[in-house]
């Protein structure tokens, strides 16, 4: 008779036979189908099977009595090893969690276990911070193991930065904001910016403001940031000083100086030599690049003086859809002059007193010219 220790065992398994005979066998021949080795002559031999499927053993001994043989028929099974899977490779972007999905057994163990929720589960959490490729250790009802593994890669996130220059503005001015860093952007809350989406911008705070901006890669990974546009006031409105024969602006970091509202070209000082009659005016720049204009002073080698013996008045000021004028000579020539230096109303003086409508004009500061032999000057305001 013989003894196996298991006649039931996984691929890769070995087997320890025992030789139960009587009468005190003097030799033994051992016959195993499928194991290796395939024979033995050793009383209790010890073999390896690797390959699914039933075997036979045969066991020849030899006694006083001559020989006698044994075949025990299909007496070793050697399982099927389990149908391991640690499921599909999977890309994420970083910082996201994937579902590990393995199936084929009864227990199953993952390795690495870093980064994983539980790694003696079948469908662990994964949050990698690098690429990892898991291998998933799956024994089935028999005790029979077998592995597979998949790769989880690890893209980065874009890097997105959003930009207008210094990031700095004067109120009133729009900034030209674009990101960098992806392939699409996203950019919120929808206040003072020209649209939702695309790399590029147009917003106009009028005080300082931060946007969201959400990029997003060829992965479909995203990652956020910010972009904060400053916004500064313009400067005072700057006073022009008549010196006799030249004209000075308050201090500034830059200067431009107008006649009749037009630019004079190469007069760029805090100081100016009128060449010719009329209206300066001159705009400021200060260290922030904003800018202001000032109220045009009339330029005249005649001088300023009084029209008539009763000055000129003009009311109410302020005034908001007409302006009463008085005290002008008949046919006076009257002109109304924007802090900008341009003519936005002209006509000519009435009898006892004349009335200006000022409805389609905006509000703000403006100059009433009154001339004739000479030239007067009265400053308005328009609500």
């Amino acid at each position: 008779d013989l003894m196996a220790d298991d006649t039931g065992v996984c691929p890769g398994s070995t087997v320890h036979f025992t030789d139960l005979s009587i009468n005190t066998p003097t030799s033994y021949q051992w016959s195993f189908p499928g194991a290796t080795p395939a024979g033995s002559n050793q009383q209790n031999p010890t073999v390896q099977y690797q390959e699914q499927g039933t075997y036979d053993v045969t066991l020849i001994v030899e006694t006083a009595d001559g020989m006698d043989t044994l075949t025990l028929p299909g007496y070793i099974t050697v399982y099927a090893p389990p149908p391991a899977e640690a499921g599909v490779d999977e890309a994420l972007c970083m910082g996201d969690t994937a579902q590990l999905q393995a199936s084929g057994g009864v227990t199953y163990q993952w390795f690495p276990a870093t980064g994983l929720s539980n790694d003696a589960i079948a469908a662990p959490l994964a949050f990698p911070q690098t690429s990892t490729s898991y291998t998933v250790l799956v024994t089935d009802a028999n005790g029979c193991q077998a592995s597979d593994n998949m790769v989880l890669s690890v893209q980065p996130l874009p890097t997105v930065v959003a930009s207008a220059g210094n990031n700095t503005i004067c109120l009133g001015d729009t900034a030209y904001v674009v990101a960098v860093g992806a392939q699409l952007y996203t950019w919120s809350p929808n206040l003072f910016i020209s649209g939702l989406s695309g790399a590029a911008v147009h917003v106009w705070p009028t005080s300082t403001f931060t946007w969201n901006v959400t990029g997003t890669d060829a992965f479909g990974c995203t990652k956020d940031t910010i972009v904060t546009i400053n916004v500064v006031p313009p400067p005072m409105a700057p006073m022009i000083t008549n010196m006799g024969m030249q004209l000075s602006s308050t201090v500034a970091n830059g200067y431009q100086w107008f006649l009749e509202g037009e630019a004079i070209a190469g007069a760029i000082a805090q100081t100016y030599a009128p060449l010719v009659n009329g209206n300066y005016s001159v705009v400021i720049t200060d260290a922030n690049g904003c800018s202001a204009q000032s109220l045009p002073l009339y330029f005249g080698t005649a001088g300023l003086h009084t029209l008539s013996t009763a000055p000129v008045r003009a009311y109410p000021l302020p005034a908001s859809e007409q302006l009463v004028v008085e005290g002008a000579p008949i046919n006076a020539s009257l002109r109304l002059i924007s802090a900008a230096g341009a003519s936005v109303w002209t006509g000519k003086a009435q009898r006892d007193r004349t009335v200006i409508d000022l409805r389609t004009l905006a509000s703000g500061a403006y100059v009433l010219e009154v001339s004739d032999t000479a030239v007067e000057r009265v400053p308005v305001i328009k609500q």
